[in-house]
């Protein structure tokens, strides 16, 4: 009889960070069996509030995109206007994106989303905060919206979640993995792997 050998625990490993900073804990989503090596995405939820002004216009539901970050996003009135407004959005870490029009969609890399008017108008200096949390990983999912579609860490070891959420260790940042044996969606395309690769990259995980 045949048998087939999968990838080891780390066996797609090259070179870490020391004292186990490369590595993270996690839960992989029931419903989910993954490989070691496999490219993982992780679902997120956003959810925005006005945290100060007078205005008092509506946050609407927040879905997020292939470069959300996990933490707080700051969106600052910096023009005032009947029934308008424009807010100023930075990201977690401080990266500026384009402004947002106050009754008009929303769309970037990162959030998506309306700030609607309201009775009384945004003024100059009210602040919303949007708040994007981290939560079970997923096999990296291009079409997905929910954050499985950002690649951001690499399954230590295989792992099957198909009837219950289940604990796992992954890579998240800082190292160095083999191409040879890491494991993608099948029939991913080229434009969505170069994309993963990247904001892999972006996290400090490198692959040769």
């Amino acid at each position: 009889m045949a048998l087939s050998e999968t990838t080891h625990a780390l066996e797609f490993l090259l070179s870490e960070a020391p004292g186990g900073r490369s590595r993270e804990s996690g839960t992989l989503n029931s419903g989910q069996s993954c490989v070691a090596g496999e490219v993982l995405g992780r679902i997120m939820t956003a959810a925005g509030a006005k945290v100060s002004g007078t205005g008092d216009g509506t946050v609407g539901a927040v879905t997020v995109g292939p470069a959300a970050q996990v933490g707080t996003y700051a969106l600052i009135c910096i023009a005032e206007s009947g029934n308008a407004g424009t807010f100023s959005v930075t990201a977690p870490d401080g990266t500026a994106l384009p402004n947002l029009t106050v009754a008009a969609a929303y769309a970037s890399q990162h959030i998506n989303l309306t700030v609607a008017d309201g009775a009384s108008d945004w003024d100059i200096g009210d602040v919303i905060h949007v708040t994007v949390t981290g939560g079970d990983y997923e096999a990296l999912d291009p079409a997905a919206t929910t954050g499985e579609q950002t690649a951001c860490a690499i399954l230590i070891g295989t792992t099957d979640a198909t009837d219950a959420d289940q604990g796992i260790a992954v890579i998240a940042r800082d190292a160095e993995v083999s191409s040879a044996l890491l494991t993608w969606p099948s029939g991913i395309s080229d434009t969505n792997r170069a994309l993963a690769t990247s904001r892999l990259a972006a996290r400090g995980i490198i692959i040769r």
